[in-house]
């Protein structure tokens, strides 16, 4: 009976070391990465009003003060916080009638003009399906066959009845891994469904990590 050299053995083991450093090292990369994009974003919106103000409330240490390195990260800092602030503040706004009303406006601008409202659209739908953890639009999570004779998981958006039969068809959206805001919409049979028996938070939460958080234990599928 052969044994694997020892040289084999090593490259396994260098491999496996390679993979557990990989995988502790993504997620850490990709946060900073998140948290960069975040910062230049804000600084890029806001980061030269916050600066103009500076000067105007600072007019004689505002040379000194951006010439210090540590000043770019607090203008950036400050811009994310002011657009949480003003997220928070439009959020309350909108819970108003008079402020319901005041974005309905701003909605109806941007849906007619030509070019943008596209866009404007696909944002907004992308928007009112995972805005809310998918609590508002996904009712429920099924199995069902797609695209071939596996089951795949899907996420039922709205319930209707096929007209002359009688029978509950499904609106099923089969979401893509791990980017979930793209994806499938399947028209399937009720009876051809099977209940997940998860939410749709813990759903998502099962395609964004590809399968890595699902459950024990699955229920049964199939009749």
């Amino acid at each position: 009976m052969s044994t694997p050299s020892p040289n084999g053995k090593g490259g396994e083991t260098t491999r496996a070391y390679f993979m557990r450093g990989l995988f502790f090292i993504v997620p850490i990369a990709v946060t900073l990465w998140l948290v960069g994009f975040t910062l230049n974003l804000a600084d890029a919106w806001l980061g030269t009003a916050l600066r103009a103000l500076v000067s105007l409330l600072l007019p004689d240490s505002s040379a000194s003060l951006e010439a210090a390195s540590w000043f770019g990260f607090v203008v950036s800092v400050t811009s994310v916080l002011v657009l949480c602030g003003a997220m928070v503040f439009l959020g309350k706004v909108a819970s108003y009638r008079v402020g319901k009303e005041g974005l309905r406006l701003v909605d109806h601008l941007f849906i007619h003009i030509p070019g943008v409202n596209a866009v404007y659209r696909a944002a907004r739908k992308m928007v009112e399906a995972f805005g809310d953890g998918g609590a508002g639009s996904f009712q429920r999570c099924v199995y069902l066959r797609f695209p071939s004779a596996y089951y795949t998981l899907g996420f039922v958006t709205k319930e209707v009845t096929e007209a002359g039969t009688g029978r509950k068809m499904l609106f099923v959206f089969v979401p893509h891994g791990p980017n979930p805001t793209g994806g499938f919409t399947q028209i399937v049979p009720a009876d051809e469904t099977y209940d997940a028996g998860i939410t749709p938070d813990q759903g998502l939460q099962l395609v964004v990590s590809m399968g890595v958080l699902a459950p024990e234990s699955l229920p049964k599928i199939g009749p």
